[in-house]
């Protein structure tokens, strides 16, 4: 059952929403009425409430209609703070490529439902990187990024949206290619400049005035761009270039402008997450100071190569120099005397599960993005049997964890609860088994980001690093408790 404050999917049974709380009702769709989650049949009226329901009816021109409770909470607590202010923001424009041909080609209702699956995936993309949807046209949207929810990073997750929806849109397509014979692709243009803040009313809406041609180039570039493709210009492309692979197109001629504009296509991300990592492949300034923060580092490393497990916090206010800090200590150290493994937890991820445990465990056997479920599993079952065979139990919770199919029926027969802990034992184990050969350093950066199951199982962990070879840092700013 879906929580309907932050949106997490819960299992069957559950009366509160285990990711933040919330108390979970199964409401009637015929009658309204309010039931427990574990009621077959609504108490009010009789209507079973386990067969089929309708999916609520989204009305494209009303904001409050498609926007997530969680995000239009957040704006409507922010408003006051931003009416009136000028905000840094990234614009995203993106339509369906041949949507002309496709619509003659089709029935009218075919095409309907068409855009009203392509619709889905947008919203969901575009709010789970807490970006608002401005306009939806017939056969595409507009959505900003940075404004009404206030962002530094806008302009990644503005890429990091159109990167996903184009992933959903790939797979999208091959079913109706295959269902309908047509092609459907999109094409998405992105342009970052400043915009101010107008009102922002009850039902969401946001009124605002573009500072130049901040709009007006984005969907320029959204028009340019190939069918599949992402375009952006070099406003964007200068905020981000860290972060993400481009293939520059050169100067392009933008409607109503007289000098020509530098266009770049968006590949893909890159292997830099991070400001830090993005100010190590340039190159660092000298370290200067922190002698004792790092020799306290140090010595919690040296404890731990002796048997006795240390979790130490690192602690700061953003910019301070955490990581810079923790890095320090990895250079201080040779690659061949200990295992690193880094977990990272993002604005956005508050209500994404496991979310820094599922980058340790990628790291740990070698998952890259893309790779198909055979070639993972076999990596996961060859990394596992060289550990240590007794850890072959771990694959199923590993394989659950990692959205992969799982074939062990006792598994499939346990328990939400049960699964969580066998995920949590799994996790351990294997991490306890792998500090015999070497150390551990696992770290966990921007930790008051973290979601509640991630945050459940570090406690856990904590709890047993006692005679372990690991040693767990934790990067995180003051106000996290």
């Amino acid at each position: 059952m879906q929580c309907p404050k932050c949106q997490f999917e819960n299992p069957e049974g559950m009366k509160f929403c285990v990711e933040c709380g919330n108390k979970l009702e199964a409401i009637c769709s015929k009658c309204g009425f309010s039931n427990s989650p574990s009621f077959k049949f609504c108490g009010k009226c009789g209507y079973n409430l386990s067969g089929p329901t309708t999916a609520p009816i989204v009305n494209y021109s009303e904001p409050q209609s498609y926007t997530p409770k969680y995000l239009a909470e957040k704006i409507l607590n922010s408003r006051s703070s931003i009416e009136g202010e000028r905000k840094l923001v990234t614009v995203l424009f993106a339509d369906v490529a041949n949507y002309t041909s496709i619509s003659e080609k089709l029935d009218p209702e075919e095409v309907h439902q068409i855009m009203d699956g392509c619709f889905k995936i947008l919203m969901d993309e575009i709010h789970r990187f807490e970006g608002t949807i401005n306009q939806f046209t017939g056969d595409g949207v507009m959505a900003l990024f940075g404004a009404p929810v206030a962002h530094e990073d806008h302009a990644q997750r503005a890429c990091y949206a159109a990167l996903a929806i184009q992933k959903a849109i790939g797979e999208y397509g091959e079913k109706i290619k295959e269902d309908r014979e047509v092609d459907f692709l999109m094409r998405i243009g992105l342009n970052s400049g400043q915009v101010v803040v107008g009102s922002i009313g009850d039902d969401l809406r946001m009124d605002y005035t573009a500072i130049g041609d901040t709009t007006n180039i984005a969907a320029r570039m959204e028009s340019m761009a190939k069918p599949g493709t992402i375009l952006g210009t070099t406003y964007t492309h200068k905020l981000v270039r860290d972060f993400f692979e481009f293939g520059p197109l050169g100067k392009v001629q933008i409607k109503g402008r007289e000098k020509e504009l530098e266009a770049y296509e968006l590949r893909k991300a890159s292997e830099v997450g991070t400001r830090i990592e993005a100010a190590a492949a340039k190159g660092f300034t000298k370290f200067v100071g922190r002698e004792e923060e790092t020799l306290a580092l140090k010595k919690a490393f040296d404890r731990v190569r002796s048997g006795y497990g240390q979790v130490v916090g690192i602690v700061g206010e953003a910019g301070v120099g955490k990581s810079r800090l923790f890095m320090e200590l990895r250079s201080m150290l040779t690659k061949d005397e200990y295992a690193y493994l880094e977990g990272r937890c993002v604005h956005y991820g508050g209500s994404m599960a496991y979310l820094p445990i599922l980058d340790i465990l990628r790291s740990y056997f070698g998952i890259r993005e893309g790779e198909q479920e055979t070639i993972i599993k076999k990596k996961m079952l060859k990394k596992i049997l060289l550990l240590d065979e007794r850890l072959k139990s771990t694959l199923p919770p590993f394989q659950e964890l990692l959205s992969l199919k799982v074939e062990d029926g006792a598994h499939l027969q346990l328990q939400p609860q049960q699964k969580k802990e066998r995920i949590f034992e799994a996790i351990r184990d294997l991490l306890v088994q792998e500090s015999e050969n070497k150390p551990i350093v696992l770290a966990v950066e921007d930790l008051h980001w973290i979601d509640k199951t991630s945050e459940e199982f570090l406690n856990y962990l904590i709890d047993r690093l006692a005679n372990t070879h690991i040693l767990l840092i934790l990067l995180y700013r003051p106000e996290y408790t």
